[in-house]
């Protein structure tokens, strides 16, 4: 039945399904895994896929072997005031406050959430609680539902009443509403985004919008899946807001929640300097900024820091806005004003929630280009992308270990589909199988960048998940130099 369901994997790398061959694997004895992935490389037709699975899988157990840290970790920060709410108190952007303070509050000596008192709730209020009264969380934050009044009707419409009971939500309103979601597995990512996307943005002469809104929640979405450590996953809605949710313009909210670790905890594995619960959401922002990869690279297997980055400045770009709230921290990031678009950190301090929320809202008609959108927020993190490291995982050194694959290069000088055929077969599986390599470029006085990636970028990335050197001897100094830039641009890429 094992051997059945590796080549069921192996069937899923092929057809593009990555994450689910993964799944797969990870259900099954490590070494079992182990022996089939040796086995299934010596095999022609079966090699390409067995490596491609043995990177992904080395690259996950790699992560996932980190220990989370501590929760003393950081100073845990003093629970927040509680923010009184105003009598008939609508609960949005414009006072986030005296909701965030209230859910980061001790649940024990809170009063209940009286939905009857309240004016109205924005949708990314009703996602937060959504993601806490998930059925199977052992505790809750108190919450009063019973009345007829705006806020009661319009959470029951969204759909909490039947998200925290397990039952299935009403209808969407195609270009309305898109009422509470769960996303908790890898391959809903991209399903679901597709879904809500298409059903807030209906009009298809607003296709751009749509390919915004999809590539915000996909992001989204991934953070909680890679990140969270959440078994529940995300909970998610969108809706559209005009005058009635008291918007001067049209607007569309996305808003993600989940229950997990929260941001400062998860960038703490690779930046163990951040000790602040503001500094650390502060520094989710920037570009190249992850929990999967240590400070001064720009990029891991799957990973390339820039998820927050992306929609933080499409909000700054579009006249949108965004709330992040987390453990210890919260922002808001409004656009559109005179005053440039920084993070504005909410009072009093300790304001922020019991793991990761993320509302983001931009005008209907904000994205009349995306390719050139995106384009511009990609260029914008170019210029701020750190220095990369460089002799990091290339060691100038011979290798002292009697087990290192030795590898002369002399043989296969310039011609690419051999250097990359001697990569797939010698290079990768040893670095797979924890062994050094050692490659010797005596009288290779010219190497292409070509060339040079053909060999060696995928295996530059497999030592880096691995934490295994590859040591490089009796190479040229024009050579050397080729061999640092493709490093930088392997790890950075």
């Amino acid at each position: 039945m094992s051997k059945q369901r590796f080549k069921e994997a192996l069937a899923l790398v092929r057809a593009g399904r990555l994450d689910d061959a993964l799944a797969i694997v990870r259900g099954l004895d490590l070494g079992f895994v182990l022996k089939r992935m040796t086995h299934y490389k010596g095999q022609p037709d079966h090699r390409e896929a067995a490596l491609r699975l043995g990177e992904a899988f080395a690259a996950s157990r790699q992560a996932s072997s980190e220990p989370a840290p501590a929760a003393s970790t950081f100073e845990a920060p003093l629970p927040p005031a509680f923010v009184q709410f105003a009598p008939d108190e609508a609960v949005g952007f414009d006072r986030p406050e005296p909701f965030l303070t209230w859910v980061s509050a001790d649940w024990d000596s809170i009063p209940p959430l009286d939905f009857g008192r309240l004016y109205y709730l924005d949708p990314w209020a009703l996602v937060a609680l959504g993601s806490l009264h998930l059925e199977g969380r052992t505790r809750r934050p108190p919450l009063q539902r019973e009345g007829s009044g705006g806020a009661v009707r319009f959470a029951r419409a969204l759909g909490l009443d039947a998200l925290a009971s397990g039952r299935e939500p009403a209808a969407d309103l195609p270009g309305q509403m898109v009422r509470l979601n769960r996303v908790h597995k890898s391959s809903e990512i991209e399903p679901m985004a597709e879904r809500m996307a298409s059903l807030v943005i209906s009009d298809p002469r607003s296709e751009d919008m749509r390919l915004a809104i999809r590539y915000v929640l996909v992001e989204l979405f991934r953070n909680v899946v890679q990140h969270s450590r959440d078994p529940l996953g995300a909970v998610a809605a969108a809706q559209l807001m005009g005058p009635a949710q008291h918007r001067s313009r049209p607007m569309i909210q996305l808003a993600v929640a989940d229950a997990g670790i929260g941001i400062p905890r998860s960038l703490h594995r690779a930046h163990p300097s951040l000790t602040d619960y503001r500094q650390a959401l502060e520094r989710a922002l920037l570009p190249h900024i992850s929990g999967t990869f240590v400070e001064g690279l720009t990029g891991s297997f799957e990973n390339a820091g820039l998820g927050l980055y992306m929609i933080s400045e499409m909000a700054r770009q579009t006249g949108g806005r965004l709330l992040i709230a987390t453990t210890g921290a919260a922002l808001v990031l409004q656009s559109g004003g005179a005053e440039p678009a920084n993070p504005k950190f909410l009072q009093p301090p300790g304001t922020g929630f019991p793991g990761t929320l993320v509302a983001f809202e931009i005008p209907t008609d904000a994205v009349q280009d995306y390719r050139t959108l995106i384009n511009s927020i990609l260029h914008k993190a170019r210029e701020r992308t750190p220095k990369r490291a460089a002799d990091h995982w290339l060691s100038f050194t011979p290798a002292p270990e009697p087990s290192a694959e030795r590898v002369a290069l002399w043989a296969v000088r310039e011609n690419t589909p051999e250097a990359s055929e001697l990569s797939r077969a010698k290079i990768r599986p040893a670095l797979l199988d924890g062994r050094p390599v050692e490659l010797d470029f005596a009288r290779l006085d010219l190497c292409t960048q070509s060339w040079l990636h053909a060999l060696l970028f995928e295996p530059i990335r497999l030592a880096w998940a691995m934490r295994v050197p590859i040591h490089v001897v009796n190479a040229d100094p024009a050579v050397r130099e080729g061999l640092r830039f493709l490093e930088a641009y392997a790890l950075g890429g």
